[in-house]
């Protein structure tokens, strides 16, 4: 028996905020070049889009649309070219139709350059980069945009880090005077590191809520691999061991004005402006930066499976995805236009087509390719009912193979290349749309001619051409499948055709960080971090009290709050130590004429579970070691873990929360297998807060209204939130009765008759 609260984590994260307690931004403009796959996923549309009837199909009567224009060369608006002294290269569009002016600086490092055991490291620093300089803070940065009506945003793509500044004309001296700051003299403030991480955490736990998301991210990790820089997936785990240190290594190695492309567009004086430019950039110097790494391609042969498996849910995301072309190759116009017609023109593609149209499978199917500087993949994807899966992954590989073998036809061709050329030119109405094409074209090595000639260059696709590549590129024998969908209706039809699977929960780790060796430990650090907990350990009673305690009853009320539906809770915990712990849960759900009661106990090597239908079930093997986590993080008994043989201790920087400054240590137990960083009042030397990885996540505990019960100072209010993995979740608690030592029952802890 599972009890789906227990398996979505939300009993356990009750539990541990009476235990451990118990257990965000603005929109970036990034380079991209006009034209098809520019992303590394499928995006079908969204769901809900119902198929629609024409009711003129048929009909002759009608005025016919004129036959689409010869493809035609854009003119752009002529482009200034200089590099500054410190060797930055410069590009500016004068376009006074509007007052407005974009600056947008790319510097050529990204997700490509990132080591394995700092995965998100571009991304976490790029967006850092706007929230601290040595003249403003994150407040002043912000208001000095706001007060012009402007926009700051920084991010970092596959192959770039950007910044874009955009502001009316008038104003450009705060773009001059906030890009170059952001750019030579971040700080990276350690308080506003968590806000960033917590707004990255958040996309990661919209993953894991988000089937389209999981299927691309696993889809890429499997037909990449584990040893390829495309095939690792950004993790709440790798995510937080990222340190303000990794922020400044990575901008130290990485950002260097010669190894960078400003874009500037609007109206502007561009002999003024290069004069102001070449003050404003003067601080940036020079410095030697680490080559991109390269990877070999993985060898794939046959086909790959992968069934993610996500409970409850009603229908499958699929994906089928293989090694794709880089962006420089010959034929990559012509698997532009290929690309359209198998999937890449919307309603007018084979795959939607044959899977909704015809197939009446779902709302839609689509496919695309990457195009980077090195070689990407080709993915198609799609959705539809679990009972659909098979027979629309079916059909899908069916298109691909039939594209492969046969190529378009002359009337696709045609009408692929009349609706790419066609639509290029919306993809320059504004200022910040011209910089940032520009930018993606200088990026990769091709300059504005690509700009200029990319419907000519579409046009001189032919149907040979476009089959050629077809016939080339795809291949359909070797490739990966991912299918994200409820493991029970999809094994049966993936047996029944003979396929051969991996299957994975969806909260598993899609590509685990690598094993580390230990970190030595820094005897400075060590001595720091026991000093501040001895204090703690004083603070809190000191260790003959704690040691003596034997067993412990809490009881408490409050709200939880899981994926935004909050529900008043009551919650009662014993421990008797060593092992034992019990807790059961009253939930009154809004609207529900009575509560809901769950329970469950551990005595350190198998649990049961009561539902709230009175079912009692084993706990599952999978959940014990969330249970004996907690054990270990008991806060009452948090601070003798330093003292267990063979347990890590290490000072941590200072840490400031609202206002308040706290110490901060981390604490891992002799096997490695649980680590916790506390965060102490340097006044009270009270724990405050502790924060600890959790299923995928990390679980921040706050303590606060300490109390003495028994000499030991006691937390009466107590806050867990979850920050990244399965769920997004949260308790606040007020105990309303704690005892220590209390006489418990005999039976506490027995499995209950059913």
């Amino acid at each position: 028996m599972k009890t789906p609260m227990l398996r979505a984590r939300t009993l356990l994260l009750a539990g541990a905020a009476l235990a451990a307690c118990g257990p965000k931004s603005q929109t970036p403009i990034t380079p991209t070049l006009p034209g098809d796959g520019d992303s590394n996923v499928a995006k079908p549309p969204a769901e809900g889009s119902a198929p629609v009837n024409d009711p003129w199909a048929g009909r002759t009567d009608l005025i016919q649309a004129p036959p689409a224009k010869a493809p035609q060369k854009v003119d752009l608006p002529p482009i200034e070219r200089f590099t500054l002294a410190n060797g930055l290269r410069v590009f500016v569009i004068k376009n006074g139709r509007l007052p407005v002016v974009s600056m947008q600086l790319a510097v050529q490092a990204g997700r490509a350059d990132e080591p394995r055991a700092k995965v998100g490291v571009s991304e976490l620093t790029a967006k850092m980069l706007i929230k601290g300089t040595r003249g403003k803070n994150a407040l002043a940065i912000a208001k000095a945009i706001d007060d012009v009506g402007g926009r700051l945003s920084s991010d970092a793509s596959y192959e770039a880090s950007i910044v874009d500044c955009n502001v009316v004309s008038k104003d450009l001296k705060t773009c001059l005077a906030l890009v170059p700051a952001v750019l030579t003299t971040p700080t990276f403030p350690a308080d506003e590191m968590p806000k960033v991480k917590d707004e990255l955490l958040a996309e990661i736990r919209q993953r894991l809520d988000d089937a389209a998301q999981m299927a691309s991210a696993q889809l890429q990790n499997l037909l990449w691999g584990n040893d390829h820089v495309r095939g690792w997936v950004t993790s709440a785990e790798g995510l937080n061991a990222i340190t303000r240190d990794d922020l400044v290594a990575w901008h130290k190695n990485h950002f260097s004005p010669d190894h960078a492309l400003l874009a500037v567009v609007g109206d502007v004086d561009p002999v003024r402006l290069k004069r102001d430019l070449e003050r404003a950039f003067a601080p940036w110097k020079k410095a030697k930066v680490l080559d991109r790494p390269t990877y070999p391609d993985p060898k794939l042969t046959g086909v790959k499976i992968r069934l993610v498996d996500k409970p409850r849910q009603s229908q499958t995301h699929i994906r089928v995805g293989q090694l794709g072309i880089r962006h420089d190759d010959p034929r990559f116009f012509d698997t532009l236009v290929w690309n359209y017609v198998l999937g890449g023109g919307a309603f007018s593609s084979r795959l939607m087509r044959v899977v909704r149209s015809e197939g009446g499978k779902t709302y839609g199917a689509s496919s695309t390719f990457d195009r980077n500087l090195d070689r990407g993949s080709i993915v198609a994807g799609s959705f539809t009912r679990n009972a659909e899966a098979v027979a629309t992954t079916k059909l899908i590989l069916a298109e691909i193979a039939k594209m492969q073998k046969d190529g378009p036809t002359d009337a696709e061709v045609a009408d692929a290349i009349a609706n790419i050329a066609g639509s290029y030119a919306v993809r320059f109405e504004s200022a910040s749309d011209v910089a940032s094409s520009l930018l993606a074209a200088e990026l990769h090595g091709f300059g504005e001619e690509y700009l200029e000639n990319f419907p000519l260059r579409v046009a001189k696709v032919d149907v040979a051409s476009a089959k050629a590549a077809a016939h080339d590129v795809l291949d359909p024998a070797n490739y990966v499948i991912t299918l994200v969908g409820d493991a029970k209706d999809l094994e049966p039809q993936l047996k029944s055709e003979g396929w051969r699977y991996e299957k994975v929960p969806f909260t598993a780790p899609i590509s685990p960080l690598p094993a580390l060796p230990p970190a030595p430990i820094d005897p400075a650090a060590e001595k720091a971090g026991r000093a501040v907990l001895d204090a703690a350990l004083t603070a809190k009673g000191g260790q003959v009290k704690l040691a003596a305690l034997k067993t412990l009853r809490m009881a408490a009320k409050g709200k939880m709050i899981n994926q935004g539906v909050g529900f008043d809770i009551e919650v009662t915990r014993q421990l008797a130590l060593p092992d034992e712990m019990r807790v059961d849960l009253i939930v009154h759900p809004p609207g529900a004429k009575a509560p809901v009661n769950i329970s469950y106990a551990y005595d350190g090597k198998q649990g049961w579970q009561k539902a709230p239908d009175g079912a009692v079930g084993d706990i599952e093997a999978s959940q014990l070691p969330s249970l004996a986590r907690q054990r270990w993080l008991e806060p009452e008994l948090i601070l003798l873990r330093p003292r267990e043989k063979g347990a890590k201790v290490k000072a941590l920087p200072d840490e400031t929360i609202d206002g308040v400054a706290y110490d901060a240590v981390n604490v891992t137990s002799s096997d490695g297998q649980h680590t916790v960083t506390l965060y102490i009042d340097k006044k009270t030397h009270l724990v405050h807060r502790m924060a600890y990885p959790e299923e995928g996540g990390v679980t921040l505990d706050t303590f606060a209204d300490y109390k003495p019960i028994n000499g030991i100072q006691v937390a009466h209010k107590r806050t867990s939130t979850s920050a990244g993995g399965a769920a997004q979740q949260s308790v606040e608690l007020e105990l309303v009765k704690a005892e220590i030592n209390p006489k418990l029952d005999a039976g506490a802890f027995a499995r209950p008759a059913q």
